[in-house]
């Protein structure tokens, strides 16, 4: 999976010399750590996460930055997607986690960083795009659904898988 462009993002693969861009983003992140987690993003959240990801060959983790020029982009990463490739078979892609800096919520970042992975992922020959959503955030379920993806399976604990076909 290449890194991908949108109008207001640029997605490419996180490296260690990331690390303080994504602990900056995952500790900007409160909300959706104390949903998932209970807790705050810890001091070695960055380190552990690029860590787990470099560690799957299939695994993508892509940072989203703000192009140069864009006001209090510089320096900053505007989000994140952790992506599993040839999963659960080849041919699928399965988002573990799209995360947009709180401060950006609601200015239609998430569904052009969706829209730009959608197209890469055509463009690399992938048939399916498919993410689990915890049963407690609604949030994430009714952004999924709002931008095509359908549930397709319920998980254990009331999860649901959903997918989108490209």
């Amino acid at each position: 999976m290449n890194p991908f462009r949108t109008q207001r993002l640029v997605a490419r693969p996180a490296s260690e010399d990331d690390l303080p861009a994504l602990q900056d983003l995952l500790e900007d992140t409160p909300a959706y750590h104390e949903l998932v987690d209970g807790a705050p993003a810890g001091p070695s959240a960055a380190s552990d996460l690029l860590a787990d990801a470099q560690a799957d060959a299939d695994r993508r983790l892509l940072l989203l930055w703000p192009p140069s020029g864009v006001p209090g982009g510089a320096g900053r990463a505007a989000g994140l997607v952790d992506l599993q490739l040839h999963w659960p078979e080849p041919g699928a892609a399965h988002v573990r986690l799209l995360l947009l800096r709180e401060s950006l919520h609601g200015r239609g970042l998430g569904r052009e960083a969706a829209a730009g992975l959608e197209l890469a992922l055509r463009r690399d020959g992938f048939l399916a795009l498919r993410l689990s959503v915890t049963g407690e955030n609604h949030g994430a379920r009714a952004f999924w659904e709002r931008i095509g993806f359908e549930p397709v399976e319920r998980l254990r604990a009331g999860d649901t898988l959903h997918e989108k076909l490209l």
